[in-house]
């Protein structure tokens, strides 16, 4: 894979709909933006889930503010990415660089199952689509892999080491800051669990022990999920870990201490790195020693959670190794100027600064912060406000600027999309509110005067 600098990166992501998949993959799409690279998502239907094509970005990712078109332009330059439960796009291409996103080993097997599946009974019907299945004509194909469970999947089944790319994800820095708030002492004596995932093997513990408090995460907002974790002192998690799943991971950031099977990628060290104390197999495991463990944690837990910290730091680190192992995996070696939001909404005051910045080679205007603005879903001043693809642009020059929320600008702030804020003579009252709410570094504020 080679990326030109008019290379095109496309990323399929089922549409409409959330998991840790879906932003995993707007994740990737925000960092390549940032590096100055067209990136793009292109959303598909996924089976038997609502799906608009007209808005088919769900609500939690509109925050990344990620351009997406109806399909890709097919060109040697360019480069198609898709999950492995997702391949079957890859095949829609001639001249595309192709990738495949390793986030679920699981979804794999899932989903080449259905196609045999569907076809099992009227073999004759249709001809069988065509999925990726480690065939030498496809030995074009790059890999990226988001657990290490997934690296040693594909290397089990003939991918060479000079196709794999270690490209993890990351907890948002909103999720860090507020779990970084949380108290120790208020942590309460139960247990949460995803009923979604492992949830027999969790129905025998709770029947062995039922005056434990065993509390589900479901139906829950990513606030309140938070909201529990931070009061919880275990979270435990008994299902298939088909890769570095999420929740144990808000889990141990939350300072829970964490208790797991051995199935997946919870059965390396590298993935879900606590001690083996914490981890039993399925299989052998009496489900007593699983109980006498939780009962031990919540009567000693700070020497418990204090053993975990190896997962911890692993999790903190995230977001700044993932960059790297994107400039890696991309062999981006050209960085563009900074980008700059404009944060005194559409007026005079921006329209001086984006004059100014335009004679700048260190700086870019990409945002402008205009609560207002970025909520009009039907303008009457084309002239001046453009929207496309449900985002609101101002026109300036040749090249539009977005407008963004106040809320969105502090969030592309903490992914890295935003580096600097620009102010026009700011009033005292009007800087304070702006460091109040953005608690920016002092270093990534440019204030201008006539």
């Amino acid at each position: 894979m080679k990326l030109y600098p008019d290379s095109k990166v496309y990323i399929l992501c089922p549409g409409n709909f959330a998991s840790g998949g879906p932003e995993l993959l707007h994740q990737l799409a925000s960092q390549l933006l940032s590096f100055g690279v067209q990136a793009y998502m292109v959303y598909y239907q996924l089976m038997g889930f609502y799906y608009n094509p007209n808005d088919p970005v769900h609500d939690l990712y509109r925050e990344y503010h990620v351009p997406y078109v109806s399909a890709p332009e097919d060109n040697s330059k360019n480069i198609i990415i898709a999950s492995e439960s997702a391949t079957n796009v890859l095949y829609y291409t001639e001249k595309s660089q192709r990738v495949i996103w390793w986030l679920s080993v699981d979804n794999y097997m899932y989903n080449i199952s259905l196609v045999i599946k569907y076809h099992k009974f009227n073999a004759l019907a249709e001809p069988m689509p065509k999925v990726f299945y480690f065939n030498e004509t496809d030995a074009d194909i790059d890999h990226f892999v988001q657990s290490e469970y997934a690296r040693q999947f594909i290397k089990l089944n003939g991918v060479p080491e000079e196709r794999i790319y270690v490209v993890e994800d990351y907890l948002n820095q909103v999720f860090l800051n507020r779990a970084a708030q949380i108290d120790l002492s208020r942590k309460e004596n139960f247990v949460a669990y995803n009923p979604k995932k492992g949830f027999e093997f969790t129905q025998q513990l709770m029947n062995l022990a039922p005056d434990i408090d065993w509390l589900p995460i479901e139906k829950m907002t990513p606030a309140q999920v938070q909201e529990l974790l931070a009061r919880a002192k275990i979270y435990i998690d008994f299902g298939e870990h088909p890769g570095k799943d999420r929740l144990p991971r808000e889990a141990t950031i939350s300072k829970c201490v964490v208790i797991t099977g051995r199935r997946g990628a919870a059965g390396n060290d590298v993935d879900y790195n606590i001690p083996d104390e914490f981890k039993f197999d399925e299989q052998t495991a009496d489900l007593h020693d699983i109980i006498k463990k939780i009962r031990e944690v919540f009567e000693n837990f700070l020497p418990a959670y204090d053993s975990q910290k190896n997962f911890r730091a692993k999790e903190l680190n995230a977001q700044k190794n993932f960059v790297a192992e994107v400039i890696d995996a991309f062999g981006i070696k050209k960085f563009p100027p900074q980008s700059v939001a404009l944060t005194q909404g559409v007026g005079e005051k921006s329209y001086l600064i984006a004059k100014e910045i335009l004679k700048s080679k260190d700086f870019t205007t990409k945002f402008i912060i205009d609560d207002a603005n970025a909520a009009i879903t039907d303008t009457d001043n084309e002239k001046f406000i453009w929207r496309n693809r449900n985002r609101n642009f101002l026109r300036f020059d040749k090249d539009p600027i977005e407008i963004i929320s106040r809320d969105d600008a502090k969030f592309l702030y903490a992914e890295g999309r935003i580096k600097k804020f620009a102010l026009f003579e700011p009033t005292d009252a009007e800087l304070d509110d702006f460091k109040n709410f953005y608690e920016p570094n002092y270093s990534d504020v440019l204030i201008f005067n006539r």
